[in-house]
């Protein structure tokens, strides 16, 4: 935990400033639960945005752009962070959105089911999570993923 994370950072919660230049024209709302995070947390929650389609070539392109020039990425075993931070949060927002559709009785949000399970299958392909791959494919068959 080294950096300000926004904990909450997709698309939903950015708003555009074409007044201002450069990265100043981004502004963030719904910061109240703001905490300092690993460096990678933000950045795997905008890639992987439960509502909006993140392709896995724009979301290596953009990890790629985020090494070039991050002041981490050379401290940190950063791709693998950032896949293990993904995985982790995928399966809170998957768990979240299943309760919300079942229990809470707001079906809306079982569309974004398919996305979410997709972004889990790319961080899951990382080598280092291989056991967590074997233990989901043993506890959630392929079918029950939706």
């Amino acid at each position: 935990a080294s950096v300000f994370s926004h904990r909450d950072y997709h698309v939903e919660n950015l708003i555009w400033l074409p007044d201002r230049e450069g990265p100043a024209r981004v502004g963030m709302v719904d910061f109240q639960d703001a905490v300092l995070a690993h460096p990678a947390w933000d950045l795997s929650m905008l890639l992987h945005d439960a509502r909006r389609d993140v392709s896995p070539v724009l979301s290596e392109r953009m990890l790629q752009r985020y090494l070039d020039r991050s002041r981490y990425a050379g401290d940190l075993p950063f791709v693998a962070d950032f896949h293990a931070l993904g995985a982790l949060n995928i399966c809170r927002i998957i768990g979240v959105f299943a309760r919300l559709v079942r229990r809470d009785g707001r079906p809306k949000y079982e569309a974004f089911l398919p996305r979410m399970w997709a972004y889990l299958d790319r961080c899951l392909a990382d080598p280092g999570l291989a056991d967590l791959r074997v233990w989901l494919d043993a506890c959630v068959p392929t079918e029950a993923r939706r």
